[in-house]
């Protein structure tokens, strides 16, 4: 193709420098990456993937098999895009790549990000039926979304002689998309839905720049990915041209029709010599408007006897020769492999006709993709030899060419028809605000020839391509039914017609028919193969977004951080955390520090933040229900003040979480989750309150940001507690284990404080509004002064809780662990119903050999366990039986050794056993005993 002096939308004031396959070329603003090679006279685009022939741009838009390139700045890189869908930029870097891309090495610095829309309604696709159901959805008074994959708006009514309201097409679009944009409405353009989702969602991926509307630096396109949920949807997607099967239909200089029209209407690129092969009138515009672009015609070849529409009429008034009841069979090409020529057989004969583009149009059919990806129905057409759709989804709506109204006129219409169907169904007024639809002029079009397939005149059909981009042929689909093949989804998986990235858009109905035909079955019967999402290809980096490096997991701190930063504390991750692990002084090693701390608070007094801590309200007139039916001990009848330990199970009896629930009020709770586990039990919780109990009182909120928790813990914390709170009575009759208060700590009013613990010993958490916790900790640690109060982190924490045996659910459970089996059987009621509690009754719960929680010392004070060692009963032999493993392990400055939990195999009745914890090379006797290793009675957290 050449490029036109004069025409097209391009900007030729604004030349664009590019470079191909290590080629510096030139195009314009407003070409894309493919009119931007044809127009630099790059025919040849790479070879195909099996056989490595020539391959050229086939299409302008979605239907592109072909075209695909991998794209790259400094050390961004992106696979496999398709050039008719890629805008130019100053400084495109591309590089053929028709079917296998390749992934970066160094680091990512393109832009991507993520936004969440919601509106009344969604319209995907921005052609004459799309953008009259936006334009009614606006004069209704509801907020709408209209995207469209294609840069420009319109659809291919762009490139029509199709007056509307009065007006030519193009002037009806600019004016449409103007009025559109003084309203609510959203317009995204180089936008694809991609994904459809279940309740009215969509995924869109938007190339930013394609629009034109937000610069980006050094020309890269920033891409963004669109979440939208919508109260009804109408997919106005269009249709996609059909390509032919016949002998060497694969050669560079061979295109659709339409696409033949579009790079010479929008780009102005047009051949030198152009012949035309169609089933339809449709490619009889190409033929037209080339000729009046001066472009020699070599011939329109129609497989129809007697066409006789108004676009026929008006080629054979132009002087334009056609070819009736005739077939193109087979083409030439030159020594680039670039089309020369093409044979073409006729009622006389067969006769070879020279040309460099031949545009080939085998009809069309609705693009369909978002509609059966939830399964939508659709039948067999016999008038456009394409599938249709049956009936939408609740909720969802087809209109325009996509619902097999291929003229204008037709698109128009059904676009308004489903506008007003989609706004009833929001409630919307249509019959006051939506008016009828405007009137459209167009050709009227003779009845298209069913075409599918030539076969090649010498019987070779091993180059009479089905699929371009998978290289799959006729010869292959021979093989596959040779072989007993029939059903279209094994024949796909057999030849690989429709595996590519483009999932055989241009490739699935000519599959379908050719199968039809091969095993001798009506083309309804076949059907085609399914697709799935997304529609189009998206890279990782945009799901991810800005949500790398730091950004993927932000660290989040507590209200304490700063000080705790002051005091020399070093710090951990921790359930997406960053927690105190210990407070190092000068000369101290790590177990030192471990020691020191823990040892403090066992003597002394200690604090710990433990804001991180998942807190949630729970309140209304039914959350006592509400949480009796989750938590497996009884916690519906827990006193006004009173905190009890409960457990979470799932349906299947297995632990979820732990924690406590304190009752701050007659219809109140303040329940506290495991750090790591605060969003599920939150999830949880309104899981089953939407889907089960919707009509429980009950309201969920989580807390956990609002606020600071600081722990007293230790044989003083009662003394240091009193001077904190003077009017609070810290007595044990006054205010005992498991009660929880509301008084003023450290001048700050209505701070919670509960009597509860996770050292074993005597502890107070103090909970005040999250700005104020910095407010506690300083007063803790100046009225503390005298009692040698320690702060301590999470190091001295975890000895601390396995001196005492107190679990961490998911780390010294497993998947299968139950209450029982962690040694918290003692909770579980039998007197009411909760999740879970009916598994918890089979007879595989109550086996003797399940695996269950224990504590384990080392037999030799020196040695050190390591969380994760495997266990076993014998200790020589190269496959020695596991027996369990340690879930948790710590040096216990208590006990002057390592100590730990694990879950062992029958171990509730090994105490006593010694087993051999095993890591590398390395072999550490220890003694399995009960899960509490301090204080088995409680007397001093009770005291």
């Amino acid at each position: 193709m050449k490029r036109l002096s004069a025409g097209g939308s391009i900007d030729r004031d604004r030349p664009l420098t590019f470079s191909y396959d290590a080629r510096t070329l030139v195009g314009y603003a407003g070409d894309t990456l493919a009119s931007a090679l044809l127009g630099a006279g790059v025919d040849v685009i790479g070879t195909s993937v099996s056989f490595g022939r020539p391959r050229g741009i086939m299409s302008a838009g979605m239907e592109e098999a072909t075209g695909f390139a991998q794209v790259t700045r400094g050390r961004t890189t992106e696979p496999l895009i398709r050039m008719t869908a890629l805008p130019l930029y100053e400084g495109l870097c591309a590089e053929s790549r028709i079917a296998k891309g390749y992934l970066a090495t160094g680091d990512d610095d393109a832009r991507f990000d993520k936004r969440f829309a919601h509106c009344d309604l969604l319209v995907v696709g921005a052609g004459v039926a799309g953008l009259a159901a936006a334009l009614a959805g606006t004069r209704a008074g509801a907020r709408v979304m209209l995207v469209d994959a294609d840069p420009a708006a319109g659809g291919a009514v762009r490139h029509e002689a199709v007056a509307i309201d009065g007006k030519p097409a193009t002037a009806w679009v600019g004016d449409t998309l103007a009025a559109l944009r003084t309203t609510s409405a959203t317009v995204l353009t180089g936008a694809t839905a991609s994904v459809a989702l279940d309740h009215n969602g969509m995924i869109v991926a938007q190339r930013v720049a394609a629009g034109h509307s937000v610069p980006t630096p050094e020309g890269l396109p920033e891409q963004r990915l669109w979440h939208v949920r919508a109260r009804a949807i109408i997919l106005a997607t269009g249709a996609l041209e059909r390509p032919i099967v016949f002998q060497d239909n694969d050669r560079p200089g061979i295109m659709l029709a339409g696409a033949a029209r579009a790079y010479l209407h929008r780009f102005a690129l047009a051949p030198e010599c152009g012949l035309v092969f169609t089933t339809n009138d449709d490619g009889y515009r190409t033929a037209i408007d080339w000729h009046e672009a001066g472009v020699t015609v070599a011939g329109i070849v129609d497989p129809r006897d007697a066409a006789t529409g108004a676009l026929v009429a008006r080629a054979r008034d132009a002087g334009l020769v056609t070819f009736a009841g005739s077939v193109v069979e087979t083409t030439r090409a030159d020594a680039t492999g670039r089309l020369c020529g093409a044979r073409v057989r006729t009622r006389q004969g067969t006769l070879d006709v020279e040309c460099d583009l031949l545009a080939v149009s085998g009809g069309f059919e609705p693009a369909l993709t978002l509609h059966q990806q939830l399964r939508g129905a659709t039948h067999y057409d016999a008038y456009l030899g394409a599938a249709v759709p049956g009936a939408a989804p609740a909720g969802r709506w087809i209109a325009g060419a996509a619902n097999g109204c291929m003229s204008a006129r037709e698109a128009l219409c059904d676009g308004v028809r489903a506008a007003r169907e989609a706004l009833r169904w929001c409630d919307f007024d249509v019959d006051r605000t939506v008016e009828a639809a405007p009137e459209v002029t167009a050709v009227v079009e003779g009845a298209p020839a069913i075409l599918f397939r030539v076969p090649a005149p010498d019987g070779d059909e091993t180059r009479s391509f089905v699929d371009l981009h998978r290289d799959a042929t006729v010869a292959g689909m021979e093989r596959a039914v040779g072989a007993g093949i029939n059903h279209i989804e094994h024949v796909k998986r057999y030849t690989l017609v429709g595996t590519g990235i483009e999932q055989g858009r241009s490739a699935k109905t000519n599959a379908g028919a050719i199968a039809a035909v091969l095993t001798n079955r009506p083309v309804a019967d076949v059907g085609t193969s399914g697709s799935r999402p997304p529609t189009e290809p998206m890279p990782f980096h945009l799901f991810a977004g800005r949500a790398k490096g730091p950004m993927y997991e932000p660290v989040r701190t507590t209200a304490l951080h700063e000080l705790h930063a002051c005091l020399g504390a070093v710090f951990e991750p921790a359930g997406q955390w960053l927690r105190t692990s210990r407070y190092p002084r000068a000369g101290e090693s790590k177990q030192d520090t471990v020691c020191r701390e823990s040892l403090a608070v066992r003597n002394g007094v200690g604090i710990v933040d433990v804001s991180t801590l998942g807190k949630i309200d729970v309140r209304g007139p039914d959350a006592a229900w509400f949480l009796d039916a989750l938590y497996a001990n009884d916690v519906g009848r827990l006193a006004v003040g009173k905190a009890r330990y409960s457990a979470l199970c799932r349906l299947d009896g297995t632990l979820l979480d732990d924690g406590l629930v304190m009752r701050t009020g007659e219809c109140r709770f303040f329940v506290t989750t495991s750090t790591g586990h605060a969003a599920g039990v939150v999830e949880w919780m309104e899981e089953w309150l939407q889907t089960e109990w919707s009509t429980r009182r009950v309201w969920v909120t989580p807390i956990t940001e609002r606020f600071a928790t600081a722990a007293i813990v230790g044989p003083r914390a009662r003394a240091l507690m009193a001077r904190l709170a003077p009017d609070l009575d810290v007595t044990n009759g006054a205010f005992p284990f498991l009660a929880v208060r509301r008084c003023t700590v450290a001048g700050v009013g209505d701070a919670q404080v509960a009597r509860v613990s996770f050292s074993g010993e005597l502890a107070y958490e103090v909970s005040v509004p999250w700005h104020l916790g910095p407010t506690i900790w300083r007063a803790a640690l100046a009225l503390g002064a005298d009692l040698d109060v320690t702060p301590y982190g999470l190091d001295a924490l975890q000895a601390l809780r396995m001196e005492k045996g107190y679990i961490i659910v998911g780390q010294d459970t497993e998947a299968l662990t139950t209450p029982y089996d962690a040694g918290l059987g003692w909770m579980v009621s039998t007197k009411k119903e909760f999740i879970g509690r009916r598994s918890l009754e089979r007879r595989a719960t109550e086996r003797d050999q399940r695996v269950q929680l224990v504590g384990i010392a080392t037999v030799n004070p020196a040695d050190e366990l390591a969380e994760g060692a495997a266990l076993s009963s014998e200790r020589v032999g190269g496959s020695r039986p596991i027996d369990g493993h340690v879930t948790s392990a710590c040096w216990s400055a208590t006990f002057g050794k390592s100590l730990g939990l694990a879950l062992v195999r029958a171990g509730r009745r090994r105490h006593g056993e010694t087993l051999y914890a095993s890591f590398g090379e390395t072999l550490v006797p220890v003694t399995l005993v009960d899960p509490v290793h301090y204080d088995a009675s409680g007397a001093r957290r009770d005291g």
